[in-house]
């Protein structure tokens, strides 16, 4: 049995795209906290406490106050290197004439990064040609965004206080699927400053706090690559990077999958309050006692037993989980044809553009693509979604045009395939042990 357990260690992945760090420092850190991944991230970075764009460091510390986006992403940020997200964050050239006033030095040390963002690369000649086809789009799409999130929220309340009413476990399971909606369109929220409707996705037990850390700031820059803290967090029951790995993990995943869907939110939340025991409350935010006020207005219409009441929410939470789980793992990025640290990277003059990473780690679903509602709801439109993070949902599907003619510049490829076949794919990446060489 003990031999057993010890095969069940996963082995740890080596990354073929060059970081300077090989091995992220407190990657294997049992709780995988957001904030666990930050401390990491500032001892690799070595940006001096600083904040690191290119080979400069400055020092926002006067202007985290001021920041349009909001105070959160400067705090979070502090002394790493924010080349990739300052960059895809902002697409005008206002920022990079304030930052200049913030100057402090060079920094002593090569980036961590192995991703290059040139003048004339893929990203940047893509950004320019997206920002000028913005000033012709209609940005009444965004609006239409906002009304489908508020609708999916008060649907999922709406439901959840039916069910508590009527003591129905179809009701609560059917609240739960809407929850889980309304979390993947809030989703799109905050990626943007600060707004209310990025607070519909702290009601599913996760945290719109400490997603800004690693969805944003880890899983949007370094995608399926060691420094993705949405690889490292499922591991090792979900391993995607190709490592030797044991044969359960391989082959059994499909059969233990549902389970660990519905583990993975209250897993979160729980891991979130033991965080806030480790740091003293340093990361407690408001928004976190958002399940709890949900919980309590359903107990508060609820008219049976409080032991039926639970068996009501544990419904809620099966149709969340069940729903959020299978559509997260399935979104876009796991596939074997889809890059994951381990597999030979597309370089450029031996040099990888950020930009041409992203599309090598994404595929877009041809059932999802054209359909508003189901791009708000599966994380469709990944593609740009990735490239363009702060952009509404609603305008990303005007921008694709733009996306298939940079390609083409410069010979890259533009990958969509079906929802179905992004199910597979997932389950053969997690049975895949080699890297793709070619």
């Amino acid at each position: 049995m003990q031999r057993f357990l010890e095969q069940l260690v996963p082995e740890k992945p080596k990354s073929t795209l060059g970081f300077a760090t090989p091995y992220p420092t407190l990657r294997d850190h049992p709780l995988h906290t957001p904030e666990q991944w930050l401390e990491g991230k500032r001892t690799d970075d070595r940006a001096e406490n600083l904040w690191r764009i290119n080979d400069s460091l400055y020092d926002l510390t006067d202007f985290i106050e001021k920041h349009p986006g909001g105070q959160d992403w400067l705090k979070f940020s502090k002394g790493t290197d924010i080349t990739e997200a300052f960059t895809c964050h902002h697409l005008s050239n206002v920022p990079e004439t304030i930052v200049k006033k913030f100057y402090v030095r060079e920094a002593k040390e090569p980036r961590n990064t192995p991703f290059t963002l040139k003048d004339d690369g893929f990203y940047k000649t893509l950004k320019s040609n997206c920002v000028e086809a913005l000033k012709t789009i209609d940005h009444k799409d965004d609006k239409k965004t906002k009304l489908m999130a508020d609708c999916l929220f008060f649907s999922y309340l709406l439901l959840a206080l039916a069910a508590a009413y009527f003591q129905s476990y179809v009701l609560g399971f059917a609240s739960g699927i809407f929850l889980s909606m309304t979390a993947i369109a809030a989703h799109n929220f905050f990626h943007q400053r600060d707004n209310f409707r990025m607070h519909y996705f702290d009601f599913s037990l996760l945290s719109s706090k400490g997603w800004r850390i690693s969805h944003v700031l880890s899983h949007h820059i370094y995608t399926n690559t060691i420094y993705d803290l949405e690889i490292s967090a499922m591991e090792p029951w979900f391993q995607y990077l190709p490592v030797n790995k044991h044969p359960f993990y391989r082959y059994i995943s499909w059969l233990y999958s549902p389970i660990v869907y519905l583990m993975m939110l209250p897993a979160s939340w729980i891991k979130m309050v033991i965080q806030f025991i480790i740091d003293g409350g340093k990361s407690f935010h408001k928004a976190s006692l958002l399940p709890i006020a949900a919980f309590t207005l359903m107990y508060f219409f609820s008219t049976g037993s409080f032991l039926n009441f639970l068996l009501v929410y544990g419904a809620l939470l099966t149709g969340l989980g069940l729903h959020f789980g299978f559509i997260g793992v399935t979104a876009a990025h796991h596939h074997p044809d889809i890059f994951h640290d381990g597999d030979k990277p597309s370089k450029e003059k031996g040099e990888l553009d950020w930009g041409i990473h992203i599309l090598d780690t994404v595929m877009d679903k041809t059932d999802i693509t054209g359909n508003d509602f189901l791009v708000l709801t599966t994380f469709g439109d990944h593609c740009m979604h990735h490239l363009f993070p702060t952009l509404d949902h609603g305008i990303l599907k005007h921008l694709y045009p733009v996306l298939y003619e940079t390609c083409k510049q410069f010979d890259l490829e533009y990958r969509i395939t079906t929802q179905l076949d992004l199910m597979i794919g997932q389950f053969k990446q997690l049975a895949k042990v080699q890297g793709k060489l070619q």
